[in-house]
């Protein structure tokens, strides 16, 4: 599954990106670009940190986008911010809030 891509252009996955959290798209040097965004990406309980980059700004954005979007695994907001913490799904339309676990077997250890 694409997730959007083939019908979304770059300025559309960045206004989804920044849906849900604030991004921006820095240049390290000319031909150097990579989007920065306060997510992480959720994987066996663990939280991983990907980044998007592209030669173009385009590139980068569609990078990030496949990377966070298209990854299919829970994406977290706020990770270490408390009760700010969020976690989204990209449904192929749009982001969708999901429940979350821990791993405890407490069941007021699930965050909504």
């Amino acid at each position: 599954m694409t997730y959007g891509a083939p019908t979304m252009n770059s300025d559309q996955k960045m206004a989804a990106l920044d849906a849900i959290a604030e991004c921006s798209l820095k240049m390290r040097k000319p031909g150097d670009w990579y989007v920065d965004q306060n997510t992480e990406i959720k994987r066996a309980g663990i939280l991983h940190g990907e980044y998007g980059n592209g030669s173009t700004p385009q590139e980068a954005i569609d990078d990030h986008f496949r990377l966070i979007a298209e990854s299919g695994e829970p994406i977290v907001t706020n990770a270490y911010g408390g009760p700010r913490r969020k976690v989204h799904k990209w449904n192929g339309y749009m982001w969708e809030r999901v429940r979350e676990t821990t791993g405890r077997t407490d069941p007021e250890d699930i965050r909504s």
